[in-house]
């Protein structure tokens, strides 16, 4: 009963963000406790909503953040776990068992998943340095299907 309000959110969200909209603020708690905003312009951002409980997510995450592909297009990923109700220790033993892909980042309210209208995960949301949203990915996708979101001409 725990993940009720998320399930909640997801099922009752509208379908995420189009492209060409302006990408909301990620303002999103680090693994380490600290909230912090993260900025969006300048680079490109592949922002992968998560939750651990997932049973592919933590898994889809780590392959983003590590594909030596992905990487060479110069995208930055920003894994967000919604996590409302587990507990950090948690959240830090998974993420030492993958490695550490990346910075993980928490968004303990929904706020931040709520602003992207994510309704399903995970959910990669694509963003050029301008800030505006490029594409969205829902679901575990394969390598090709990542590839083309990542290869759309640059703002």
């Amino acid at each position: 009963m725990l993940y009720l309000p998320l399930l909640l959110r997801l099922v009752l969200a509208d379908p995420a963000l189009s492209p060409g909209s302006q990408a909301p603020p990620v303002v999103v708690q680090r693994l380490g406790g600290e909230m912090q905003r993260v900025s969006l312009k300048g680079e490109r951002h592949l922002i992968v909503f998560f939750a651990s409980w997932c049973r592919h997510c933590p898994t889809y995450v780590t392959y983003l953040a590590r594909d030596g592909a992905l990487r060479r297009t110069g995208v930055r990923v920003v894994p967000i776990d919604l996590l409302p109700s587990e507990l950090p220790g948690e959240i830090e033993t998974l993420w030492q068992r993958l490695g550490r892909p990346a910075p993980l980042y928490l968004d303990r309210y929904g706020e931040v998943a709520d602003a992207y209208q994510v309704t399903d995960l995970p959910t990669a949301v694509l963003v050029g340095p301008d800030g505006r949203v490029q594409g969205v990915l829902v679901g575990v996708q394969d390598k090709k299907a990542v590839m083309r979101l990542l290869q759309r001409p640059r703002a």
